[in-house]
């Protein structure tokens, strides 16, 4: 299990092992998409990497060295400091409180051999919100040798507070990157970060009905939205380091994003993420796309 196993997830391994070399990694990290076999793959990677022994391998390269003893127990599913909890069937709602309690339980005990200990939570979308709301506080407050490393088929289904707590990661197929065009929306992202009139990013927007295309163009531009807030938040992260180092997810050059971090705190470009996710969330509920959209540039334009 390494990162050059992921598929086509290039962008998102890059930002990973620059965490990685930097020794800035946050306490939680959320992998969502439908591809099962990225989200393993990434989530046992980064598990390998974090309990690795090698301090100056990681610095170099960025990914566990494969060579040490705990890469090797990481490789046979036996470490003792990797932790892996999941659904306990097939199906919504599977995956109970009991298992969230037992994470807590241990959350506190030191790590057995490695430094950091790696908790990997799979298919959090089948957690009951019982369940999410047991394992919050850990996640807001984990102790400083704790990494939670969680999966999800959909983000939508974990709760908001737990998002709002870690790195989120959208992994695809390789079909969706061969369709997806990044940098589409370019230049109405930054008039939504840049400029405080949206009303022509309205009228750019909003299609003359609330069809089913226009939906579908409104969820791309989120998706991108979304992409772009993250680019500014790893240039945030990361201030003072070669903007060249650091590869993004929408813009083309890290000039864009490193201007948008100069003039936005951490929390705003966090609070901004959210909302964004609140209103991709709604118009899969919602098909009225100009309603949508009109409330969330009002929303946008108040943060």
């Amino acid at each position: 299990m390494n990162f050059s196993d992921a598929g086509k997830n290039g962008n998102t391994i890059k930002i990973i092992k620059e965490m990685i070399k930097s020794g800035k990694i946050p306490g939680a990290f959320i992998f969502e998409g439908e591809d099962e076999r990225s989200k393993k793959t990434i989530s046992e990677a980064l598990a390998k990497s974090i309990v690795c022994e090698d301090i100056g391998y990681k610095k170099k390269n960025g990914e566990a060295c494969g060579e040490c003893s705990s890469c090797m127990k990481a490789e046979r599913s036996i470490h003792p400091d990797i932790i892996v909890s999941g659904p306990e069937g097939e199906g919504s709602l599977s995956f109970h409180i009991d298992k969230a309690r037992d994470i807590v339980a241990g959350l506190y005990l030191a790590p057995n051999e490695s430094e950091t200990k790696a908790y990997i939570i799979q298919d959090m979308q089948n957690m009951t919100p019982q369940a999410q709301n047991a394992l919050l506080k850990a996640i807001e407050e984990p102790p400083p040798f704790a990494v939670f490393v969680i999966t999800a088929n959909s983000g939508d289904l974990i709760l908001e507070t737990v998002k709002s707590r870690a790195v989120k990661f959208k992994l695809e197929s390789e079909d969706a990157f061969a369709k997806k065009d990044p940098q589409i929306y370019e230049d109405l992202i930054l008039d939504i970060l840049q400029k405080p009139d949206k009303t022509s990013i309205y009228q750019k927007l909003a299609p003359k009905a609330p069809d089913k295309s226009g939906k579908l163009e409104l969820m791309s531009f989120y998706s991108c939205l979304e992409n772009a807030l993250r680019d500014v938040l790893v240039a945030k992260i990361f201030a003072g380091a070669d903007p060249n180092a650091f590869p993004l997810l929408h813009f083309g050059g890290a000039e864009k994003a490193q201007k948008l971090a100069d003039i936005y705190s951490a929390k705003k470009i966090l609070n901004l993420s959210k909302t964004v996710r609140e209103y991709k969330a709604d118009l899969d509920y919602n098909i009225n796309v100009r309603l949508n959209l009109a409330s969330f540039l009002s929303s946008a334009n108040s943060l």
